[in-house]
């Protein structure tokens, strides 16, 4: 799928009204609170990336995190930089496709992927942490039959694959199941070296 069609098809999803578009993910919620609460108190920079409406983005900001958000979607961002205006939250927008983001290494104490994996853009991602930085990801998998549900745009993650895209990643968790006729990967991956808070210490 080009960038083109990635851009009409997201913009013609988020004219929708989904209340699964607008509500943190109740895996991003337990992770947070598992892997990253604790260890960044003072809170710091988030990426969103592929972040849509900004359902994890408005929920960082709200917590005092520096967010940057990057969504192909110029209808997304539209919405979302509506809704912040209202919430009196800041955020960094970037209509734009993930692939046109420019990457800084070590950049972020946090990134957050939810189904928009790009392999391409792996090595980028994991880069783009700071050490003792974390990575929520979340994203759909291939399971059982996947040429009954699978796009011909579409090409999910093999099973287990997201463990060879972020070798240089701590594996602070990861499961795999199935989910209706496709499954899902849910991980958490923290690049290696203490985060400035704890540094402090």
């Amino acid at each position: 799928m080009t960038n083109e069609e990635q851009r009409l098809h997201r913009d013609q999803k988020y004219q929708e009204e989904m209340a699964s578009l607008t509500k943190p993910d109740p895996f991003f919620l337990s992770a947070y609170k598992e892997f990253v609460e604790d260890s960044f108190p003072n809170a710091g920079v988030v990426l969103d990336l592929a972040g849509g409406l900004g359902r994890h983005a408005l929920w960082l900001a709200s917590r005092g995190w520096r967010v940057n958000v990057v969504d192909i979607s110029e209808v997304a961002i539209s919405r979302l930089r509506q809704t912040a205006l209202q919430l009196d939250l800041p955020l960094e927008l970037f209509a734009m496709a993930a692939t046109e983001y420019q990457f800084e290494p070590a950049q972020f104490d946090l990134i957050v992927l939810f189904y928009h994996l790009d392999r391409a853009l792996s090595e980028k991602i994991v880069s783009a942490l700071k050490p003792g930085g974390v990575l929520i990801c979340k994203t759909s998998l291939r399971w059982n039959s996947p040429e009954r549900w699978t796009p011909a745009s579409s090409d999910p993650l093999r099973r287990t694959e997201i463990l060879s895209l972020a070798l240089d990643l701590s594996v602070m968790y990861h499961q795999e199941r199935p989910a209706l006729e496709r499954g899902v990967v849910e991980f958490v991956g923290r690049r290696p070296g203490a985060t400035p808070e704890l540094g402090k210490s």
